[in-house]
C-alpha cells in the first residue's frame, strides 16, 4: 500500500528490487548519466531568451523560460547533442 508513496522505505525497497532485477537480467550498467538543464543558471539561455523575444534586462530568467518554454527545450537540446558529439563520441566513451 506504502510501496506507490516516495518518501517510504517501502518504495525505495521496491525500486531497489526492480534495478536488482535488471542487473541480473541485462548486466552491470557502462554508463549513467543524469543531465539537467539548469535553465535558470545558465547565462546563454538568458540572452538567447532576451534576444529572440525582445525582452528587456529588467525580466528575470524564471519569466523568460516560463513565457518561452519551447526555446529552453531547443537550446537544451542543441548542448546535449553538443555534449553527446563531442564528450561521449569524439572523447571515445561511446565511440571508436
Amino acid at each position: 500500500m506504502l510501496a506507490a508513496i516516495q518518501v517510504t522505505n517501502q518504495y525505495w525497497f521496491l525500486v531497489k528490487g526492480e534495478v536488482k532485477a535488471m542487473i541480473a537480467e541485462y548486466g552491470s550498467p557502462t554508463l549513467f548519466l543524469t543531465i539537467s538543464c539548469a535553465e535558470y543558471d545558465s547565462a546563454d539561455i538568458a540572452q538567447y531568451l532576451r534576444k529572440v523575444n525582445n525582452a528587456p534586462q529588467s525580466y528575470s530568467i524564471s519569466r523568460l523560460c516560463t513565457e518561452d518554454p519551447v526555446s529552453v527545450s531547443r537550446q537544451f537540446s542543441y548542448k546535449f547533442k553538443d555534449f553527446i558529439n563531442i564528450v561521449i563520441l569524439l572523447r571515445g566513451v561511446l565511440g571508436k
